[in-house]
């Protein structure tokens, strides 16, 4: 080991090994090895050196147990860590501190006064360490394998500069373990309306890098009357009409043979967005998918709010239920069904059904608006999100629920970013910079 060192961002102490000072002399670790979640072992410390370097070396020992313990608790920004340095001049690795005690041998009290002392720093950590942040090449409509920050467009369709995901192909991110991300979202819109809510997912696999599963335009839906109008998703919307108390179809969307296997079983969160708002208070609508007229798996009603112009449907797993795997799925068409209360006429207009992938996924709630030039960001190393302000100040402005947001080894991993303004809709010309860095994860150095 080159060097060993303990502490945080703005102070590291070194405890052995290149650029070592008194009295830190040795440090040896005892690390454990399980297939758990967190590890518990020990660093053995020793120190030479005048009683007085012995004593605020102790004094500093303890101050990162402590600054461990008020992270833990929210009063203090950064976690506590022990570094690796496997080689000179190489990587750096991690080991977030959860928990420090601070031990001294039998005789400790006689050896500080002689000028040494072997101490023993008892924690415990995830099992695993995290390397050095490294930006990810992102591809979209707007380039390929681009760094320093790419633009995306708050919706997908068919015309080659409206993307609203990003790709990063598995050989960018050189892992062992899922390593955690971190995302810069800039938001760079001029002219128009900031945003207050944002969801982020990711989605995982081997081989796939299309974006072709997750998104129905109108033009794939069955049901109601297509209109043409250069304001909607791929240039058109269809309006579905129905008369019920009971739930009735009022659209479907057979998910093609060559597409159903890319969805890999995994859940999803259908999101309906409407083209036009309505004026209903009673307005509730569920998903069913279908085998034909076999009916596979029937979602929860959801309440449908006038002020908000999108649908956020339960999570479903497309294609449904466990399967063999041994040949392709059968196809599986999705099904919304619609009712109002009273059993009144409803009118709706929707330009398109996205499947959101949720398996890997966060949601950010604000309560101040994000507003163009500020930026969110989201360090899944250090469980941290806050937005930056103007690109100088940051503040706590948001609820974050979900994640924690991992690439996978091996695997390609698409983007998806859904912002949503203030009035709880889709402006569907909305640009955001994005950035994603990421940490290698390994459990054995």
């Amino acid at each position: 080991m080159n060097q060993i060192a303990i502490g945080d961002a703005s102070a590291w102490v070194i405890l052995d090994g290149q650029s070592v000072a008194a009295p830190y002399r040795r440090a040896a670790p005892f690390f454990t090895f399980g297939s758990g979640d967190l590890s518990q072992e020990q660093l053995e410390i020793s120190l030479a050196g005048t009683p007085a370097q012995i004593t605020a070396a102790l004094a500093t020992l303890q101050k990162v147990a402590l600054r461990a313990l008020a992270y833990a608790r929210g009063e203090y920004a950064f976690p506590q860590y022990l570094r690796f340095q496997q080689v000179a001049s190489g990587a750096y690795f991690y080991a977030m501190l959860l928990s420090v005690d601070l031990a001294e041998n039998p005789t400790g009290y006689r050896d500080h006064q002689k000028g040494s002392l072997l101490v023993t720093l008892h924690y415990t950590r995830p099992n695993y360490f995290d390397g050095p942040q490294t930006e990810l090449p992102l591809t979209g409509r707007a380039g390929s394998n681009v760094t320093g920050g790419i633009l995306i467009k708050n919706h997908t369709d068919t015309d080659p500069t409206d993307g609203s995901t990003l790709l990063i192909i598995a050989a960018d991110a050189l892992t062992d373990l899922p390593a955690p991300l971190r995302i810069e979202l800039l938001n760079t819109q001029v002219g128009g309306t900031g945003w207050n809510r944002l969801l982020f997912g990711a989605y995982h696999h081997p081989t796939h890098t299309s974006e072709n599963p997750f998104f129905c335009h109108a033009t794939d839906m069955s049901g109601g009357t297509q209109y043409a109008n250069a304001g909607a998703i791929n240039g058109y919307y269809r309006t579905f009409t129905f008369t019920s108390s009971t739930y009735a179809s009022f659209m479907t969307y057979p998910i093609p043979s060559s597409e159903i296997d890319d969805l890999d079983g995994r859940a999803y969160r259908p999101i309906l967005n409407l083209f036009n708002s309505h004026a209903y208070s009673d307005l509730h609508m569920r998903i069913r998918l279908l085998f034909g007229s076999y009916v596979l798996y029937v979602g929860d009603g959801v309440y449908c709010p006038s002020n908000y112009d999108y649908v956020l449907f339960p999570p479903v797993r497309l294609p449904p239920n466990q399967l063999l795997r041994e040949v392709d799925p059968q196809y599986v068409t999705v099904e919304l069904q619609g009712l109002r209360e009273g059993g009144a006429l409803a009118s709706i207009s929707s330009d398109q059904l996205q499947l959101f992938p949720v398996e890997n996924a966060l949601i950010f709630d604000q309560f101040i608006t994000v507003s163009p030039a500020d930026k969110l960001i989201y360090d899944a190393h250090q469980n941290l999100s806050n937005i930056r302000y103007g690109g100088s100040t940051e503040a706590v402005s948001h609820i974050r629920s979900g994640g924690p947001m991992l690439l996978y080894p091996g695997e390609n991993t698409r983007l998806f970013f859904n912002l949503y303004n203030t009035a709880n809709r889709l402006y569907i010309d909305h640009t955001a910079q994005i950035r994603a860095y990421y940490r290698p994860r390994i459990r054995v150095l």
